[in-house]
């Protein structure tokens, strides 16, 4: 079985959102971020809060397709 593992950052530490997927990990992967996070981009050249956040803060890391 194949895994896409979703990273993300929240107070308590780093979170894992585990998905099945038979094929395109990284299409499965864009179209979740596209509908679970909104994008914040970098105002006045301060980066701390640049990124994809969830509703409840959690910033998307990254993830990996096992």
């Amino acid at each position: 079985m194949k895994y896409l593992v979703i990273l993300l950052l929240s107070t308590t530490g780093i979170e894992e959102v585990k998905l099945k997927y038979h094929d395109n990990c990284d299409g499965l992967a864009n179209a979740w971020v596209d509908v679970n996070m909104k994008y914040y981009p970098m105002r006045d050249g301060d980066p701390k809060l640049q990124g994809h956040y969830t509703s409840d803060g959690k910033l998307l890391l990254g993830w990996i397709c096992d």
